[in-house]
C-alpha cells in the first residue's frame, strides 16, 4: 500500500503534468478505437466501394499508431525528468532501484487504466457520431452502424504493449546509482556544444533539394512518387536544419553584441545553445506536425470542393457514350424505350468523330509522344464539320490550319509539330465537344482539322464515335435511367460516361479522403498541443535554476517576464514559420497532385490554403499564450 499511495500521490502533485497526458493519451485511444470500429464494420466491408475505403482506413491507422507511440515515448520521457529530483528524495530516504521500479510501474499502470476508461466511454459515445458523419459524408444509405467488440480488444492490447515499451525504457533508464545521484541530475546542464557547420550545412542543402522537388514537380504518374521523395527531404532537411543551422544562427546571434548583452537576449540565447541539439530535434517534430496538418487540409479539402470541377469536365453532358461507330437505328431505339420506361427525356445534343487519344508531352510548339506514366496531355484530332456543327459556327481552315483548344495551357501555342506535320494553331475558348472521356488523368487538349482522316495513322486505332446525351427527370429518374441504360446498351465504364453515376461514385471516395484528413488533422493538432505544453515544461525545467539564481543577482520580475516572452518567441516562432515556409513550396506539388484528378483550380485552391495557414496561426498563437503560463509557473517554482 505505501507504494500505491506513493505512486498516487506523486501523480496528483504532477497533475499539471500527468493530467494534459492522460487526456491526450485517451483521445489518441478514443480515435485508435473509433477507426477499428470503422474498420471492421461489415456493412462497410460489403459496399461497393468497400475495399478502397478499407485501405485508406488501414494507411490512417499506421500513421495514427505510429504517431501515438512517438507521442507517447516523448512525453513520457517529459515526464521522468520531472520525476528525477522525487525519485532522488526517495533513493536517498533508502529506496533501491527495485523499490523505485515498483512505484514507476504502479504510476504507469494508473495512467494505463484511466487513459483507457476514458479512451473507451470517449470512443464508444462518439463512435457513432463519427459513423454518422462518414455515411453522410459519403452519402452511402446501405451503411449501418453496429458496435464491434474486437475494436475494444484490439485497442486495448495495443495500448498494453506502449504502455510496456514505457516501463522497459523507464526501467533501462533507471540504472544503479549512488543515492545523490538522481538528485544531482535535476540540476546538470549540458555542456556548451560547438556548432555543427558541416550538418548544418548540409541540413539547408538537403532542405532545399527536398524544395527544388517539390516545385518542380510535375502533374504526371510521377508526381506522387516525386512528391513522396520530396517530403522525405523536407523531413530529414527540417531535422538537420532545426538541429544543427539552429546552432550556427544562435552563435551569429552570440557574436553580435548589440544583441546579446541585453537582458532578455543574453538568458535566451546562451540557454538555448546549452541544450539546442535535443531543442532542435522537438521544434523539428512540431515544425513537421504543423506542416503536416496544413498541407492534409489543403489537399483533403481542396479535392472535396473541386468534386463538381471533375464532374464537369469527364461528363459535359448528362451522358456520354463512346463507340467505334456512329450511333446506330437499334441504339437510338434503346435510348428511347428506356426514357420512357423511367420517365425520363433523353435526347441527343451533340455527335462528334474523333482520334484515339495520344499521350505526351506539348513543348513549345513540338508534340512529344510518350506512355502515360510520363505524359503529361493526351491529344485528340476532331473534324472541323462536327465542331462547326456542335458550336453553331461556319469556320474554314486550309490544309495546314488547325484550332486548338486546352483549358490548362497557360501560353497558347501557334504552332504544333506532330508526325511530320506542321499545323498553324487558333487558340479557342470554348469547346462544347470537350470531354475526359476515358476518364484518364492526363489533361486533354484537341485540335480542330479540316480532315482528320490524315492523322489516324498517328494512332494505328480506329476512329470513336462520341455522343452527347443530355436528360430531363428527376435525380432518383435520371440515376436509375444512366444505371440501367449502360446495361442495355452493353458499354463499359471506358465507353460510357454518367454525370449521375460519376457523381456517385466520386462522392465516397473524396468524401473518404475529407473524413480521414479530418480526423487526422484533429489528431495532429491534439499531438501539437500537448507537444508545445510538454515543450514549455522542458524548458520551464531546464532554465527554473537559471533565472532564480539571476533573480539573486539583480534580474526584476519585469525583466524575467520580458526574457520569457522573448525566450519563448525565439524558440516557438521557428516552427511555425517553418510550416508555412514548408506549405508555401508543397503548393506547386499540391497542385500537381490535384492535377492528377483534374479538380485543380488556382482560385480554389488559393482560397482553401490561405484559409488554412491563417487558421493554424491562430490557434497555434493561443497555445502559445495558453502555455506560456505554465513556463512561468515553473520559472517561478522554488528549487529545494
Amino acid at each position: 500500500m505505501t507504494y500505491v499511495k506513493l505512486a498516487m500521490d506523486g501523480i496528483w502533485k504532477n497533475k499539471k503534468y500527468y493530467f494534459p497526458y492522460i487526456i491526450a493519451t485517451s483521445i489518441l485511444f478514443a480515435s485508435n478505437y473509433i477507426l477499428f470500429s470503422i474498420l471492421q464494420n461489415q456493412s462497410i466491408k460489403n459496399s461497393m466501394f468497400g475495399s478502397q475505403l478499407q485501405g485508406l482506413i488501414k494507411l490512417t491507422l499506421c500513421l495514427l499508431i505510429s504517431i501515438s507511440v512517438i507521442f507517447m515515448i516523448y512525453v513520457d520521457h517529459i515526464l521522468s525528468k520531472s520525476e528525477t529530483r522525487e525519485l532522488g528524495l526517495y533513493n536517498i530516504l533508502g529506496f533501491t532501484n527495485q523499490n523505485l521500479k515498483v512505484v514507476i510501474t504502479i504510476r504507469l499502470i494508473a495512467n494505463y487504466l484511466i487513459s483507457a476508461v476514458i479512451g473507451l466511454i470517449l470512443g464508444i459515445n462518439f463512435n457513432r457520431f463519427s459513423f454518422m458523419t462518414l455515411q453522410r459524408m459519403l452519402n452511402i444509405k446501405e451503411f449501418k452502424y453496429s458496435s464491434v467488440t474486437g475494436a475494444t480488444q484490439i485497442t486495448l492490447i495495443m495500448f498494453f504493449v506502449i504502455f510496456l515499451l514505457l516501463l522497459f525504457i523507464r526501467f533501462s533508464q533507471l540504472k544503479k546509482v549512488n543515492p545523490l545521484d538522481l538528485w544531482k541530475a535535476a540540476s546538470n546542464q549540458e555542456k556548451a556544444i560547438k556548432a555543427p557547420v558541416f550538418s548544418g550545412i548540409l541540413g539547408v542543402i538537403i532542405l532545399g533539394s527536398g524544395y527544388y522537388l517539390a516545385v518542380t514537380t510535375q502533374p504526371t504518374m510521377m508526381a506522387i512518387a516525386k512528391f513522396m521523395m520530396a517530403v522525405f527531404l523536407v523531413v530529414f532537411g527540417t531535422y538537420l536544419v532545426f538541429s544543427s543551422f539552429s546552432i550556427l544562427l544562435l552563435k551569429l546571434l552570440q557574436k553580435n553584441k548589440h544583441f546579446y548583452y541585453q537582458s532578455r537576449h543574453l538568458i535566451s540565447v546562451s540557454g538555448m545553445l546549452h541544450r539546442m541539439k535535443s531543442n532542435g530535434i522537438s521544434l523539428a517534430s512540431i515544425c513537421l506536425l504543423c506542416s503536416a496538418i496544413i498541407v492534409v487540409l489543403i489537399g483533403s479539402v481542396s479535392m472535396e470542393v473541386g468534386k463538381e470541377r471533375i464532374v464537369k469536365l469527364w461528363c459535359p453532358s448528362d451522358i456520354t457514350l463512346t463507340t467505334n461507330r456512329p450511333l446506330t437505328a437499334g441504339q437510338r431505339e434503346t435510348i428511347a424505350e428506356c426514357s420512357k420506361t423511367y420517365h425520363v427525356q433523353a435526347h441527343v445534343e451533340h455527335q462528334a468523330k474523333m482520334t484515339t487519344p495520344i499521350w505526351g508531352n506539348l513543348k513549345g510548339g513540338q508534340f512529344e509522344q510518350g506512355d502515360i506514366q510520363s505524359a503529361k496531355y493526351q491529344l485528340t484530332f476532331v473534324s472541323l464539320a462536327d465542331y462547326n456543327k456542335a458550336q453553331h459556327t461556319n469556320i474554314k481552315l486550309n490544309k495546314n490550319e488547325a484550332l486548338f483548344y486546352c483549358p490548362d495551357v497557360k501560353t497558347k501555342p501557334t504552332t504544333l509539330n506532330i508526325g511530320g506535320q506542321r499545323l498553324n494553331l487558333r487558340s479557342i475558348k470554348t469547346f462544347n465537344l470537350f470531354a475526359n472521356y476515358d476518364h484518364s488523368i492526363v489533361q486533354p487538349a484537341f485540335v480542330i482539322v479540316k480532315d482528320i482522316d490524315g492523322f489516324q495513322k498517328l494512332t494505328n486505332e480506329p476512329l470513336i464515335y462520341l455522343t452527347f446525351l443530355n436528360t430531363k427527370g428527376t435525380t432518383r429518374e435520371n440515376l436509375r435511367f444512366a444505371s440501367i441504360l449502360q446495361t442495355k446498351l452493353g458499354l463499359s465504364n471506358t465507353e460510357y460516361t454518367s454525370k449521375y453515376l460519376t457523381e456517385t461514385q466520386l462522392t465516397p471516395i473524396f468524401g473518404s479522403f475529407l473524413f480521414l484528413g479530418v480526423i487526422i488533422s484533429i489528431i495532429l493538432l491534439i499531438i501539437t498541443t500537448m507537444m508545445i505544453y510538454y515543450k514549455q515544461i522542458a524548458e520551464g525545467l531546464e532554465d527554473r535554476q537559471n533565472f532564480q539564481t539571476m533573480q539573486q543577482i539583480g534580474l526584476s520580475q519585469r525583466e524575467t517576464s520580458q526574457t520569457i516572452h522573448s525566450q519563448i518567441l525565439m524558440v516557438f516562432g521557428f516552427p511555425i514559420l517553418g510550416a508555412i515556409i514548408n506549405a508555401c513550396f508543397a503548393f506547386p506539388a499540391i497542385r500537381s497532385i490535384l492535377k492528377l484528378f483534374s479538380i485543380y483550380n488556382f482560385k480554389m485552391v488559393l482560397a482553401v490554403s490561405s484559409s488554412v495557414i491563417v487558421s493554424m496561426i491562430a490557434f497555434y498563437l493561443l497555445i502559445y499564450l495558453l502555455t506560456t503560463r505554465i513556463y512561468r509557473q515553473i520559472i517561478n517554482q522554488r528549487i529545494y
